[in-house]
């Protein structure tokens, strides 16, 4: 049995028609399963370029089906991530606003329509499947922890507490035990907090790695004026208390310097949060008498908080879904429809997605890019690789079946030299990222043991999900991954697990006598993790990284003249508009004015040369910039290099297929 699993909103990545603030949807997926087994799963940001995107996963779809060699109409069941009954009244809300979808009665036609339109093929009805959107959280934790029985905690915005057992089918694995409503939102709290500090909802992480900066004490009492502990693990929310939490802090808009008294919110936030979800599971521990704990929702990626469920000793076990995240919504939507009983296993992998297959397929995927890199065989890359770290190179380590999930595991990382700590400022400025922000490290199960204070065994911290506290006298090893307050976002590598990383890991211990690298997705900010050979050039070539190892073969930048700039061909990604519009230029005089929009951030205006603008209103994707506008010079190119780099246009060689 074939089921396929979908998150995310209802436009394709070119139109925003659905995309008001009040129906939107973000971290778009799909996933195929069968059998209960997974067997393609993929995020659409990876393909259609465009952070935590709010878009259809059409593409990601297209991606499942090809990696299983089925068409859609071989697929039995699919799967959205909403209850249909929530889903109706969301169709009701935008009926309003569309006359045109006067026609469409409910949901279900309206998610019919929407991919018959993209897919031309006809559906029907019948197989379509709603699951509500906390119990895909649920089951995505349940079914993929391989426990028997466990506690699962869903940390959302519709999220509860559930009993989970691997002896039925995944539609009848879970028991709720207690439903925490949107009133009762951890996400809402932490969201409303950090936009009154500057930041926006997906800055969360950015804005909670400032805790270990702040003392929580300074805040304290005025934050516990913001919630209720009640009895039998329940609690209230008061949000129009936050105002008063906030009282005498310094209003800060995006982008302005973090105070002193931000730093102190957040700490006071995070011990928060960290106070009600141990005391929900303190009495659900007690009740249930469950010894092991599943984690997913968007709370359960704040490291900190499950650190201290950690090692407060009231779990034995501790699974956190390493796509807990919206995306791996489309996976507990597609394990639920399917009804197969849980993995008895548990994960070792997300590496679910699109490969970039061997030495054999990279290589001539890379002579294209001859001008701008230089690519050859490497008869031992873990070895190779080992060595630029230790000498100082931060590294790309791009091989396999891409990962699902926001955490960057071992497929698609930069790594680095975890002892020097210079590397944590070089690769923040690599990836344009705030300079106080912490990097992961991944480490051999021995190191971990020698290095950090282990609250567990070794081997149950296969994710990056836990800060842990790096031992005193071992902290020079860490030095570029050390927190403020002295622990570490770490993850074991099992060799069974991901074999290339596991023996780069080892190549370097044996240089350096440290199992451990730094770690980082393999972008630079302006765009999600490299997907496809092409996606890691075009890295090495806006970035700053000038090396990284795809598969088997070593890739370096090199230097390319301005005829063979001028010789790629451009393209505008599905998402960007070329605009042009006459007005007041700068208040002073009437002229024309050139700009690029997206479908995605209506409030991006990026504004242009004419030039630019005639080069880009031709734009094929075939012929090259010189061809598009004789005579194009150094400025042009110039300006297009700026805007791929901003990936606001696309580039590559104009001979690509």
């Amino acid at each position: 049995m074939l089921t396929l699993g979908l998150a995310g909103g209802l436009d394709p990545v070119y139109d925003c028609r659905y995309d008001a603030p009040q129906y939107f949807t973000y971290d778009a997926a799909a996933v195929l399963v069968e059998d209960g087994q997974v067997v393609a799963a993929i995020e659409e940001e990876r393909l259609n370029r465009v952070r935590r995107t709010n878009k259809f996963p059409f593409d990601a779809l297209r991606a499942c089906l090809r990696q299983r060699g089925v068409s859609l109409g071989d697929v039995d069941r699919i799967a959205y991530y909403s209850g249909e009954e929530v889903a109706n009244l969301l169709v009701g809300r935008l009926r309003q606003a569309f006359p045109e979808l006067a026609g469409i009665p409910d949901a279900r036609g309206l998610l019919r329509a929407a991919i018959q339109r993209e897919m031309r093929c006809e559906i029907d009805p019948a197989r379509i499947v709603f699951v509500p959107h906390g119990v895909t959280h649920a089951v995505s934790a349940a079914a993929m922890s391989g426990f028997e029985q466990a506690l699962v905690y869903v940390i959302d915005n519709e999220g509860g507490v559930f009993t989970a057992t691997s002896d039925k089918g995944c539609r009848s694995c879970l028991t709720p035990r207690a439903e925490l409503s949107p009133e009762k939102s951890l996400g809402e709290l932490c969201h409303r907090t950090i936009r009154a500090l500057g930041y926006s909802p997906f800055e969360e992480a950015e804005a909670m790695e400032l805790a270990p900066h702040g003392d929580p004490a300074a805040r304290r009492d005025a934050m516990r004026g913001v919630y209720t502990l009640l009895p039998d693990g329940d609690y209230e929310l008061a949000f129009q208390n936050l105002a008063g939490a906030l009282s005498g802090v310094p209003g800060r808009l995006r982008g302005e310097p973090v105070e002193q008294a931000h730093r102190d919110v957040i700490a006071a936030l995070e011990e928060a949060i960290s106070e009600i979800v141990l005391h929900v599971l303190r009495h659900h521990r007690t009740r249930s008498g469950l010894r092991r704990l599943c984690l997913a929702g968007g709370g359960a990626q704040i490291c900190a908080v499950n650190s201290r469920i950690l090692a407060s000793g009231l779990f034995d076990e501790v699974f956190v879904q390493p796509a807990a995240h919206d995306a791996g919504c489309a996976l507990g939507a597609a394990l639920h429809a399917s009804d197969a009983p849980p993995r008895r296993a548990p994960l070792d992998h997300v590496a679910f997605g699109a490969d970039l297959g061997t030495a054999d397929t990279v290589l001539p995927a890379l002579r294209r890019w001859g001008a701008f890199v230089a690519a050859e065989r490497s008869a031992e890359p873990a070895r190779e690789a080992a060595g630029l770290v230790a000498a100082g190179s931060a590294v790309g380590w791009a091989n396999g079946r891409s990962e699902l999930g926001l955490v960057a595991l071992g497929r698609r990382v930069i790594v680095a030299d975890p002892r020097d700590e210079r590397q944590r400022e070089a690769l923040n400025a690599l990836k344009r990222r705030a300079p106080h922000r912490p990097l992961s490290v991944a480490m051999l199960a021995e190191d971990a043991r020698e290095l950090l204070m282990l609250p567990c065994p070794a081997e149950q911290l296969r994710w990056k999900s836990f800060a842990l506290r790096a031992r005193r006298e071992r902290r020079e090893a860490l030095a570029a991954a050390l927190h403020a307050d002295g622990t570490v976002r770490a993850r074991v590598v099992l060799e069974r697990a991901d074999p290339r990383l596991f023996a780069l890991l080892s190549a370097f211990k044996a240089l350096t006598g440290v199992g451990a690298l730094l770690t980082t997705s393999l972008d630079h900010g302006a765009e999600p993790p490299a997907e496809t050979v092409d996606d890691v050039v075009a890295l090495l070539l806006t970035s700053g990284l000038t090396v990284a190892f795809v598969g088997d073969v070593l890739v370096r930048e090199r230097s390319a003249s301005l005829e063979d700039r001028l010789r790629m061909a451009v393209e505008l990604p599905r998402s960007t508009q070329v605009c042009r519009a006459r007005g007041w230029i700068d208040g002073a005089r009437v002229g024309d004015a050139w700009e690029l929009r997206t479908s995605h951030d209506r409030a991006l205006r990026r504004k242009i040369s004419g030039a630019a603008y005639d080069v880009l209103a031709q734009a094929d994707g075939e012929r090259s910039i010189a061809a598009l506008r004789g005579g194009a010079g150094a400025d042009v190119a110039d300006e297009l290099w700026a805007l791929w780099t901003e990936r606001l246009v696309r580039l590559w060689p104009a001979e690509r297929p």
